[in-house]
C-alpha cells in the first residue's frame, strides 16, 4: 500500500510517518511511505505514484490542504484521505472531499491506526477477488494474492499467499475470471501473475515474494517468451 503524508512540520511528519510504518510491520502489510512538505511537492510526486491515502494538514504555505483535497477530487483521484489539523472550522471541509477522517492534534497513536485499518479494509473489499471451490469448502481470495495457476489433468492448482487450493475446473475458465492484464501465460499450462514477477528471461521467469519468502523458477516457452516479455515492460511502465 503506498500511503503520503503531507505535513509542513518535520517532527509532526516524522511521527506519523513512524505509526504508519509500525502498524504495516505489525500486520504484515508492504507499505511504500512518503513524506511531502507542502501540496507542491506532493503533486509533484503524485506524477509519477498513485497513493492509496495521504494524511494531510491543512494549514500548509502555498496551497492548503482543503484545496488540494478539492483538487484532488477533481481530478478523480480516489485515494483516501485522512485531514489531521488543529483547525475545527474546516471539519465539513472534510465531508465535501469524502475525507476517510478528521484527525484534530495533538493526534493519538490510536487514531491513526484506526484510519489505517478503515483504509485497509476498503481497499481490501475494492480489489478484484475471486471464489475457489476445493473439495472441502469456498475460498475466497484476492487476486493479488495468487503466485500462479497450473493445469494437472482435470485440475488447476492456484498457488498463493495463502498456501495451494486445488479446484476441478479449466485453464479458460481461470482466465475469464482474472485480470488480463495481470496474468499472462508463460509455458503451456502455466499462468502467472505478473505482480509477483521479478525477472523475465528467455527460457524462465523468476516469482518472488519476500514478505512470505517465496520464491520460485517457472519456465518460460520459447514461443511465448515474447509475449511475457511485452506484457511484463507494459505492465510495471503502466503501474
Amino acid at each position: 500500500m503506498k500511503i503520503a503524508v503531507c505535513e509542513d512540520r518535520d517532527e509532526e511528519a516524522e511521527w506519523l510517518c513512524d505509526v504508519i510504518r509500525r502498524w504495516s510491520v505489525e500486520n504484515g502489510i508492504s507499505a511504500q511511505i512518503g513524506s511531502y512538505a507542502d501540496a507542491a511537492s506532493f503533486s509533484f510526486a503524485l506524477e509519477d505514484t498513485l497513493f492509496d491515502a495521504l494524511f494531510l494538514d491543512i494549514k500548509m504555505p502555498g496551497e492548503n490542504g482543503v484545496a488540494l483535497a478539492k483538487r484532488l477530487r477533481e481530478q478523480d483521484y480516489d485515494m483516501h484521505i485522512v485531514f489531521v489539523t488543529g483547525e475545527k472550522e474546516y471539519v465539513m471541509e472534510g465531508y465535501g472531499v469524502e475525507a476517510v477522517n478528521y484527525l484534530l492534534k495533538p493526534v493519538e497513536e490510536e487514531q491513526v491506526i484506526q484510519c489505517l485499518n478503515r483504509i485497509w479494509k476498503r481497499k481490501q473489499e475494492q480489489e478484484p477477488f475471486v471464489i475457489l471451490k476445493t473439495e472441502d469448502a469456498a475460498v475466497k481470495l484476492l487476486q493479488r494474492e495468487i503466485y500462479l495457476v497450473e493445469v494437472f489433468g482435470h485440475k488447476l492448482v492456484y498457488t498463493t499467499e495463502k498456501g495451494e487450493f486445488e479446484v476441478i475446473s479449466t485453464m479458460k475458465s481461470a482466465r475469464k475470471e482474472l485480470l488480463e492484464e495481470w496474468f499472462v501465460i508463460c509455458h503451456r499450462g502455466v499462468l502467472v501473475n505478473l505482480l509477483h514477477v521479478d525477472f523475465v528471461g528467455k527460457n524462465y521467469l523468476v516469482l518472488a515474494d519476500d514478505r512470505r519468502d517465496f520464491c520460485r523458477e517457472i519456465p518460460v516457452s520459447r514461443r511465448m517468451y515474447g509475449d511475457v516479455n511485452e506484457a511484463f515492460i507494459r505492465f510495471y511502465r503502466n503501474r
